[in-house]
């Protein structure tokens, strides 16, 4: 029962909050007339930085692990720090599994098993996990499938039901088959006015040729292709507990969780899945430009790189502290060189990522039109002397700092722990790579990371991708002998002319 004390009026509550600031202003004022470090005269010594800290000790909940009958693996991990939980099935099939001419069906059937189940509507689907405090969502990427639900931890065992049920018994109705059709064929207009994707999209097709890491998405034409039975057929052939495993991570009981996870689950029958074929990336030789063709362009879109090693590959860590220090972060060579000292552009970026058979190397930059040379001189420039000089003394310490901290932030939230629990599984790491990450980072010699950015940066021999409108910048671009000219749906085309 509240009282007649216990209630405040909002007059009340702003007087209470004016009151409060005034106060903070006469402190703060008082703070910088008497500090002896704020109130400093113009010349008096700067006050020196505090000097860091030592490092506080990383530990995560341990993991709980089970495997039911059927292969379906499964993964606890607890995390109370709030009442919620976040459930990933993750099917290990995606883009890569997709046939030749079907890009976009792995995407496609993920959208779709969320548009109604046998015992379940889409709206009953959207109501209970509306009701549960929670959402559900899938995406495809090259090796898998994600299925997340997320909600309040108390609501466990129907997340885990209704996760099933989607996943086990879509029944894939026609009109919505229809509308999301429609949908990603939008989306797919929509990424074609887009010079970035274009750029990444024809950097990956030449870099990897007829390995399935060249498509970056579906086409118009590879999503005509798909009909609601190629659809049911790919649920059929790869949504099986054997190519699957459930990873849980928030405020729950271990035990609880395979109780759901087995009544569930348990009824899901193992099958044989098909494997995708990995042929080997053409061999690089030399720099190969490809420009694509974009009359009217006020800028370049650019993207340059190289084929690297896959997401296992015991090299990863210093090749990703060489990338780091070259273009990976905000204070990277590559960002005060073209960014900070040149401004030729606002945001550029180096990107390694690894796959589960192979992996790439990216520089990203959207630059003008007057400076697009310039820019790939500047470049190759740094990855020369990455290559050639490694890193060490205080730069190379604060990019370690760096990927620790950012470490720990990524997985101090159940999201972001559930990413990096999902690539350790995804992807055969180490058990105890989310413990070691910092160690192992940390340990990295100047020498490793030297050997690190000569195996990740390409310099003789890299793919280019240029963006543009040709007439604007050809005079920059005399460097390159070996161009090829495209439009910008990705086919040959003569050189522009003048």
């Amino acid at each position: 029962m509240i009282g007649k004390h216990d209630l405040i009026t909002t007059r009340d509550r702003l007087t209470f909050v004016s009151f409060v600031s005034v106060v903070v202003c006469c402190v703060t004022a008082i703070m910088l007339c008497t500090s002896p470090v704020m109130a400093q005269s113009p010349s008096a010594p700067a006050t020196e930085r505090p000097a860091v800290g030592p490092a506080r000790p990383f530990q995560l909940a341990p993991r709980v692990e089970r495997t039911l009958a059927n292969g379906l693996h499964i993964i606890v991990t607890q995390q109370s720090v709030v009442p919620k939980v976040s459930v990933t099935l993750t099917i290990k099939s995606g883009y890569s599994s997709d046939p030749t001419d079907l890009t976009g069906l792995a995407s496609l059937t993920g959208d779709l098993i969320q548009e109604g189940t046998t015992t379940r509507s889409s709206q009953q689907i959207r109501r209970q996990m509306f009701g549960m405090g929670g959402s559900l969502t899938a995406s495809a990427s090259q090796d898998f499938t994600a299925v997340s639900v997320r909600g309040l931890s108390e609501f466990t065992p129907g997340l885990i039901d209704l996760l099933a049920d989607v996943a086990m018994h879509p029944t894939f109705p026609q009109e919505e088959f229809a509308i999301m059709v429609q949908q990603h064929l939008q989306g797919v207009e929509q990424q074609q006015a887009s010079p970035q994707f274009l750029a990444n999209r024809e950097f990956r097709k030449e870099l990897f040729g007829d390995h399935p890491y060249a498509r970056t998405s579906e086409t118009a034409d590879s999503i005509k292709a798909i009909d609601r039975a190629k659809v049911v057929a790919f649920h059929r052939d790869h949504y099986r507990p054997n190519n699957a495993f459930l990873l849980v991570v928030g405020d729950v009981q271990p035990e609880q969780v395979f109780a759901a996870a087995q009544k569930a689950f348990g009824a899901w029958t193992k099958g044989a899945v098909p494997q995708p074929t990995f042929p080997a990336p053409p061999a690089l030789s030399g720099r190969h430009l490809y420009f694509v063709q974009r009359p009217n362009s006020i800028q370049s879109s650019i993207a340059v790189g190289n084929i690297a090693v896959k997401r296992s590959d015991p090299r990863w860590f210093e090749m990703m502290l060489a990338n780091t220090i070259y273009g990976g972060a905000f204070n990277s060579r590559i960002v005060k060189n073209i960014r900070e000292e040149k401004g030729y552009t606002y945001s550029p970026s180096s990107v390694f990522t690894g796959f589960a058979n192979a992996g790439f190397y990216r520089f990203a930059a959207d630059v003008r039109n007057e400076v697009t040379g310039a820019t790939l001189t500047e470049v190759y420039k740094e990855i020369d002397r990455m290559r050639a000089d490694g890193s060490d003394g205080e730069e190379l310490a604060g990019a370690k700092s760096y990927m620790r901290g950012v470490f720990a932030l990524q997985t101090a939230t159940q999201g972001g722990l559930s990413a990096t629990l999902n690539n350790v599984y995804v992807f055969d790491l180490p058990k105890n790579y989310p413990e070691t990450f910092r160690s192992t980072i940390a340990e990295l010699t100047p020498p490793r990371v030297k050997a690190g950015a000569n195996a990740l940066l390409g310099s003789a021999d890299s793919v280019v991708v240029v963006v543009g409108d040709w007439t604007k910048v050809k005079d920059q671009l005399g460097a390159f002998k070996d161009i090829t000219f495209l439009d910008i749906n990705g086919k040959k085309i003569a050189p522009p002319a003048p």
